[in-house]
């Protein structure tokens, strides 16, 4: 059997290019200084085992947060509904692992405490097998 490998990097890889070509707001993994809003940035990812007997596999959630200044949440969810359809229209390729499919677990919208800022909040579940 060929040793385990965490898919969490290259799934980082796949939603960035696919949310990179088809949601028109910038997309960051480390958020440049001075960075215009509205943008989205890659946030927090678990893992945690779920191989069968024959396959090395992963169960994934990832965190997306949407930044924006617009007054009101209307831009921040019109953003989660587009990251939403981006994520969830067709599987992921993942180098390396078998295409996943994305499941939404939850979706939240936010005023940050400076009172300007307002924040969405949007986790995926992955279940990703290693390529043998």
């Amino acid at each position: 059997m060929i040793p385990m490998r965490s898919a969490m990097l290259e799934l980082q890889r796949s939603v960035y290019n696919r949310l990179s070509s088809r949601i028109s707001r910038p997309v960051y993994d480390e958020i440049p200084q001075g960075a215009a809003f509205p943008y989205v940035a890659i946030g927090e990812d678990t893992a945690t085992d779920a191989g069968v007997k024959n396959a090395h596999g992963e169960e994934v959630t990832l965190t997306l947060h949407v930044w924006s200044r617009a007054k009101g949440m209307s831009e921040v969810k019109t953003i989660l509904d587009e990251i939403t359809a981006a994520m969830t229209g067709a599987p992921l390729l993942i180098t390396g692992f078998q295409s996943a499919i994305a499941q939404r677990e939850f979706a939240d919208t936010f005023r940050d405490p400076d009172g300007i800022t307002r924040h969405g909040v949007i986790r995926f579940r992955f279940r990703i097998y290693q390529e043998v």
